[in-house]
């Protein structure tokens, strides 16, 4: 009985092993893949733009927003890192109000604006 279970929990977590160091090397791929596709072609690439998206995401993620949407609209949401807004807002006129029409997330920010949220 304590064979089965002691069986049970390895396999469990041979296979868990296995498929985190998939993981791993699709996400060490990734990167060079979408360069690879991205540079032959003229045109844009759907896998590099939902890459692109994914990173976005991942990053506004990590940096404690949603994840939901990218970081241009999460900050033109939120009151925090004000500086990065401003920031991308002076690189590009308007970056993150545009990225929130982009994403169709344009209420969250009128509620915003009108003190609801």
């Amino acid at each position: 009985m304590l064979r089965k279970i002691i069986f049970k929990r390895i396999r469990k977590l041979v296979w868990v092993l296995f498929l985190w160091i998939l993981f791993s090397i699709g996400c060490l791929c990734a990167p060079f893949i979408a360069i690879a596709i991205a540079i032959p072609t003229t045109r844009k690439s759907r896998y590099m733009q939902y890459f692109i998206r994914a990173a976005d995401r991942l990053c506004a993620a990590m940096l404690g927003f949603t994840g939901r949407f990218m970081l241009s609209t999460e900050l033109a949401n939120e009151p925090r890192l004000r500086w990065m807004y401003y920031l991308l807002n002076e690189i590009e006129t308007n970056h993150c109000e545009e990225s929130v029409y982009e994403e169709g997330a344009y209420c969250r920010l009128y509620d915003r604006r009108l003190g609801v949220k």
